[in-house]
């Protein structure tokens, strides 16, 4: 697997539930890393921050109205911030690949059935069935902290927390060797190998990314099957998708 930073990816759409750690994240893959314009929103701040670099290729990263993954279907307030991308910067929404980004932290978001939904739903970058907007729904377990310790862990998917803040203390204990700011090419292939081996070990599947919904689903029912066993997920995040389906990792 090799990343690719001269790959142009056109518009990437971000809607994000966290205020400040998805913002970083992506900065620090998109922007420092893949040298991608960045156009940012955040629900506390009125004004868009927009970078200066001279790219091909510009990610947008909003928010949803609230942290729930409920704020999904809060398509009046979504829409209100595209427009404002459209006029304030040109940035065409509706040929966008969209990723939404969330948590699967079982004391942030509860409602087992509208993930669901939303999985079922939301099952493409670009464009979804019924002539339904693109987005593909991007679920970490349990929170996007699980990410970046892939970055670095071997075997990471065999560690087990519950929450967020679990990971979070995990993270602050070997911070020698987990940081954000650490994070490179070389170790974005390597969370990426982290996710391929978990679902070919604990799945048994190969990953397909031209029918990625059937792998989302089945990570979801394994994660709450041995949530409803332990109270506890496989360290998991999706993130890594993101970059195969742009084809930034290529074979």
């Amino acid at each position: 697997m090799e990343l690719k930073k001269d790959k142009r990816i056109g518009k990437v759409l971000f809607i994000v539930e966290g205020g400040k750690h998805e913002f970083s994240l992506i900065k620090r893959i998109f922007s420092d890393i893949l040298g991608y314009r960045r156009i940012e929103k955040r629900r506390n701040q009125a004004t868009f921050y927009e970078s200066q670099t001279d790219s091909h290729s510009e990610v947008a990263v909003i928010n949803t109205k609230t942290s729930n993954i409920g704020s999904i279907n809060e398509q009046e307030y979504l829409e209100a911030i595209y427009t404002e991308l459209i006029e304030k910067f040109s940035f065409d929404v509706t040929n966008a690949a969209i990723y939404y980004i969330f948590d699967r932290d079982p004391e942030s978001n509860t409602d087992i059935n509208l993930i669901t939904d939303l999985i079922k739903t939301l099952k493409n970058s670009r464009e979804n069935d019924n002539n339904l907007q693109g987005g593909i729904l991007i679920l970490s377990y349990p929170s996007i902290e699980a990410y970046e310790v892939s970055n670095f862990v071997k075997e990471s998917y065999k560690i087990y927390k519950k929450t967020g803040s679990d990971v979070k203390e995990y993270i602050s204990q070997n911070a020698k060797d987990i940081s954000m700011n650490k994070i490179s090419e070389t170790t974005i292939v390597h969370a990426y190998m982290e996710m391929e081996q978990c679902i070919k070990e604990l799945l048994g599947k190969d990953i397909d990314i031209d029918n990625f919904f059937n792998i989302n689903m089945d990570v979801f029912d394994m994660e709450e099957q041995h949530f409803e066993k332990s109270h506890t997920y496989f360290l998991l995040s999706i993130m890594s998708y993101i970059l195969l389906d742009l084809g930034i990792l290529q074979e």
